[in-house]
């Protein structure tokens, strides 16, 4: 009741300007105008002796469950990673904006999947089914553990620079719809015996690159120069360390082989 009363007494005139008002009586008049708001689900005239009815939420599958076709929405992302790629990958990198379940996890690896295919498919040669069907699904292990590996470091570089904020299967997501460029190689193909052939087929090749520059770097939250700094030191450092454990593997195998004999 005291406070009531001293916003009521300590308000300001209605013919007085705000200009002319001193701090105390504009936090007054804020304070007033917040009490006197009728609060969600509550008419301005509301009888104050009823129990306003709470304001109806949006159901969970509402608020949540947008896309009901799991095709509209791979194919937003489609269209996103086209004509935005940083907007769309800082989403796919973003678990709570971008969940890991199975459908997101699936529509990205289909995708990796359907990419490298039409790549490996132009391999096939009529005359030599059996070394080419062999060739294409080598092609196709191949960039499918290239896609893991690719993971695995985003993965292991956010522990580093992030602290666990990126998820394994987000790494996984946004690493593979960078794949994208190449399911545009079967057109370039068609120009295989021209000599434009070998200038338009690293358009997907440096088109690729700068999808995985983009998801890193949105991954990461990280900046361009921050990022190139990474790039220069961090590969030379594993191949040390790689060749280190090597080498010691090697010569520790030796000695007992000179010692056996």
């Amino acid at each position: 009741m005291t406070d009531d009363s001293s916003l009521n007494e300590d308000s300001i005139s209605p013919d007085k300007r705000i200009s002319e008002s001193n701090p105390r009586e504009l936090e007054l008049a804020f304070r007033q105008v917040l009490i006197q708001t009728p609060k969600a689900g509550e008419s301005s005239q509301a009888d104050p002796l009823v129990e306003a009815a709470p304001a109806e939420e949006p159901s969970e599958g509402k608020s949540r469950d947008i896309y009901k076709n799991g095709f509209t929405l791979w194919a937003d992302i489609f269209y996103g990673v086209l004509v935005a790629p940083r907007q769309t990958m800082m989403i796919l990198s973003d678990s709570s904006r971008f969940p890991t379940n199975f459908a997101n996890f699936s529509s990205a690896a289909m995708l990796v999947v359907l990419a490298l295919s039409i790549t490996a498919f132009l391999k096939i040669k009529p005359d030599n089914a059996s070394a080419s069907l062999l060739n294409s699904s080598l092609f196709i292990v191949s960039g499918l553990s290239y896609w893991v590996t690719l993971s695995c470091i985003l993965y292991y570089l956010s522990i580093w620079l992030r602290g666990h904020r990126l998820t394994f299967g987000n790494a996984f997501i946004a690493t593979g719809w960078a794949f994208l460029p190449f399911a545009f190689f079967a057109p370039i193909a068609c120009l295989r015996h021209t000599p434009l052939f070998f200038v338009l087929a690293t358009i997907p090749a440096f088109w690729f690159i700068a999808l995985q520059w983009i998801a890193f770097q949105t991954s990461l939250r990280t900046s361009t120069i921050k990022l190139a700094l990474i790039l220069l030191v961090v590969p030379p450092v594993l191949a040390l360390v790689y060749i280190f454990w090597i080498g010691l593997a090697g010569i520790s195998l030796i000695s007992q082989l000179l010692a056996a004999f």
